[in-house]
């Protein structure tokens, strides 16, 4: 069941969050290579999800049309034999609503969608690359693949530093706008196991 006006709250959230990720993006231009038509980032993870952010996708899915949610059910079907088969741990899949390299739900995407691309810092001082980087994508113009860092005789070749933010989903989720409107995430799974325990096809 849907709390529509749990909803609606995070919507407010989500105008916020996405200001201030255009204006990280923006200041990160000279590292980001996003472009329409890549979709590397979305062609091999785990995605993350609560269920609040479940039940606002699906309320993209049911906009689309037959075809492509056809498409979807196909893809999830496929990674579910995948998952079958399978040795890795944690499993990787493509994410099932990416259609011909596109996001077929891109407004209604979860956060870790909105936010991968950038450098992250977590609690403990830790950074995290985008793993596009090593395939020269974001970062790669300022990190040594060799020896795993950002080196400083590369940045110097830039306009501007490189910059991590506290990005994370926890830091996220945890920021104080979400706090203020009462966001209530619910339990995380990753998005196949919440997909596989919706009643999507019905949707």
């Amino acid at each position: 069941m849907v709390d529509y006006d749990l909803m609606k709250r995070y919507k407010i959230f989500l105008h916020t969050l996405n200001g201030e990720l255009e204006r990280m993006f923006k200041n990160q231009a000279e590292f980001i290579m996003c472009k329409e038509g890549c979709s590397y980032c979305c062609e091999r993870g785990e995605y993350p999800f609560s269920k609040l952010e479940l039940d606002y996708l699906l309320e993209g899915y049911k906009t689309l049309d037959i075809d492509t949610k056809y498409k979807i059910l196909e893809n999830i079907a496929r990674i579910n034999e995948e998952k079958i088969h399978s040795t890795e741990s944690p499993f990787m899949y493509d994410c099932p609503f990416l259609i011909d390299k596109r996001c077929s739900v891109y407004e209604n995407r979860g956060i870790i969608c909105r936010t991968f691309g950038l450098l992250c810092e977590h609690d403990d001082g830790r950074l995290t690359m985008p793993f596009c980087q090593e395939k020269g994508l974001n970062y790669s113009n300022v990190y040594d693949n060799e020896i795993g860092q950002i080196t400083s005789e590369k940045v110097d070749k830039c306009n501007t530093e490189p910059q991590a933010y506290r990005i994370s989903r926890d830091n996220i989720q945890n920021l104080s706008v979400a706090k203020n409107l009462n966001i209530e995430w619910g339990e995380s799974k990753t998005l196949i196991d919440y997909l596989n325990e919706s009643n999507i096809a019905d949707l």
